[in-house]
């Protein structure tokens, strides 16, 4: 297993993402001590500016516990976000018309109540009437009744809470845009000072998108692995060649879920972690790991053990805990009862 990624020779990884809930030095510096091995940083949430103060934070954390820890940056790629919207969140209410209105890649235009902008300057022309369109993992959906170049106009058939820069996904529609966009070539200048130790590639669909970021790490003197993030149903189909490419793999079944019909989403993971297996590289597994654990549980569900059992019955290298570090009440808790499992795991197999 590469040592970058899991923390040490033959050890688990078991990966922490950074967010409101760690904002706390203490609350990191306990977290790194309850077994984590590495912190993702999410650069879908964290501007190139504020790069630098989160590594240092990080490292200070690893300093106290006296601990190898290593830093993952996770490059936001092709994933489809909604805009700002006011207050950070609108409720859209079933069977009421919501509007999306394209923007660039790279840009953001403040929505209200009834419209959100999206960062795909192509989906007005890429999506048709009758398509579905969710949103926030799935938790949301819209049903599309007419589309232009400026605007797409849904109708909402499940409705909740829609928090800003939400994730968007088109199942069954596939949209061109770049593997790497102009944020993601910004975010890769500030790390090429800050050094990361392995750098996530999102929404990854074929091996040239490892191959491209591989040549702007080498452009910017940075030589540190790379994990492919398989999270569109198009990666299921390369998964071959991807493994080949990158240097580690991650299901990250939240937008993968999404992709995929949810009944196909075990044999989806089957399939990746498989073709890991194969290809001798270390397959992470990613997306409410421990999700009960957010807010509503402070132990994990008989389910969520389960799952992590068979993900190591599966050959998994290690987890990355997202939601549960970054934005949930337990943080700690939450990696310690991980690593128990874990640990647990291993000790019942040797």
């Amino acid at each position: 297993m590469n040592s970058c990624i899991s923390g040490k020779a033959g050890e688990c990884a078991l990966q922490c993402t950074l967010g409101p809930a760690l904002a706390d030095d203490s609350v990191l510096s306990e977290t790194v001590a309850a077994g984590a091995t590495a912190c993702r940083i999410n650069l879908s949430h964290c501007r190139a500016d504020d790069l630098a103060g989160a590594f240092g934070r990080i490292r200070a954390a690893a300093a106290r516990c006296a601990k190898k820890f290593t830093i993952g940056a996770d490059l936001r790629g092709r994933k489809l976000r909604i805009g700002p919207l006011p207050d950070g969140a609108v409720e859209l209410i079933e069977n009421d018309q919501f509007r999306l209105v394209p923007v660039a890649v790279d840009a953001e235009q403040l929505g209200s109540a009834q419209s959100a902008s999206v960062n795909c300057p192509v989906l007005g022309t890429t999506v048709r009437a009758g398509d579905a369109i969710v949103l926030d993992d799935g938790m949301l959906r819209l049903r599309v009744e007419a589309a232009s170049a400026d605007e797409v106009r849904c109708r909402v058939e499940r409705g909740g809470r829609l928090p800003e820069r939400s994730g968007l996904a088109i199942p069954g529609r596939a949209i061109e845009l770049p593997a790497l966009t102009v944020k993601d070539l910004v975010d890769l200048d500030a790390l090429s000072l800050l050094r990361p130790d392995f750098v996530y590639l999102s929404f990854c669909e074929t091996a040239a998108d490892v191959q491209l970021l591989r040549a702007e790490l080498a452009r910017r003197g940075l030589s540190i692995p790379i994990v492919a993030k398989i999270e569109r149903a198009v990666a299921v189909d390369h998964i071959v060649d991807i493994v080949q490419t990158a240097d580690a793999i991650c299901v990250a079944r939240g937008d993968l879920g999404v992709e995929v019909p949810l009944f196909e989403l075990p044999a989806a993971q089957r399939r990746v972690m498989s073709a890991a297996r194969a290809a001798a590289k270390p397959a992470l597994v990613a997306g409410e790991v421990l999700y009960s654990m957010v807010s509503s549980r402070s132990r994990p569900t008989r389910a969520e053990v389960t799952d992590v059992m068979v993900a190591l019955e599966q050959g998994a290298a290690g987890f990355v805990l997202s939601d549960e570090t970054a934005v949930g009440r337990w943080p700690v808790a939450t990696v310690r009862w991980l690593r128990e499992f874990i640990d647990s795991a291993r000790v019942g197999s040797s």
